[in-house]
């Protein structure tokens, strides 16, 4: 399973919708895939740091690891590229690849996503407050990409792709944003982040610009 971002920074909710991810789909692990540049987005911290700080955050844990692939590749991040490196590697394995409901508005744009449904199945996840995310247009919008809404959330470990499923988590209201403008308002981001990713915002003097 791969769950990427930006980490922009990591965060606890980040950690909570993974580890809750883990155990509904029931798999081993689930691969943080951190971007080296966001195409459809501005990133504030450098990808040497986002990836120190998502290190210090799963440390200790058996049930994250990370995905280094878009920061080795040290150009604008493509998921399509990912998608194919991935399939290459499995084989013919199932793979699958998270994504907010919110980002599926913006799929049809995003490079060659008329080919993710012969890489991968897709876990939906549901946003609170994003317009148009009911099953209808999340169905309609994917069925156009070629994928099938799976039967049970498990079938999508075990087709090797072009299934999706959606899925609601705890919707901890915590956003990288949020903690980027505290810590450059100088206020406390302490329980948004764990503590080790606090302390290397302080050293490193990050989001204060």
């Amino acid at each position: 399973m791969v769950f990427g971002g930006t980490f922009d920074p990591v965060h606890i909710g980040h950690l909570r919708m993974a580890t809750e991810l883990r155990c509904a789909v029931g798999v081993d692990v689930v691969h943080l895939m951190p971007c080296f540049q966001a195409v459809h987005k501005e990133v504030s911290a450098t990808s040497a740091d986002r990836l120190n700080m998502l290190a210090l955050s799963i440390d200790g844990d058996s049930g994250l690891a990370i995905d280094k692939r878009e920061i080795r590749r040290n150009k604008p991040s493509f998921t399509y590229d990912s998608l194919r490196e991935l399939r290459k590697e499995i084989s013919t394995s199932p793979m699958l690849l998270v994504m907010g409901s919110d980002s599926v508005q913006n799929l049809p744009s995003w490079r060659h996503a008329d080919a993710f449904s012969a890489l991968t199945n897709l876990l939906v996840i549901r946003r609170p407050g994003v317009e148009n995310q009911d099953g209808c247009f999340i169905k309609k919008t994917l069925g156009l990409l070629g994928f099938s809404k799976a039967g049970k959330l498990r079938d999508l470990k075990k087709t090797e792709s072009g299934l999706y499923s959606e899925l609601d988590l705890s919707a901890l209201d915590i956003s990288s944003t949020e903690i980027r403008s505290l810590t450059q308002a100088r206020k406390s981001i302490r329980y948004l982040v764990k503590d080790a990713v606090r302390q290397y915002i302080c050293d490193n003097e990050l989001y204060r610009m």
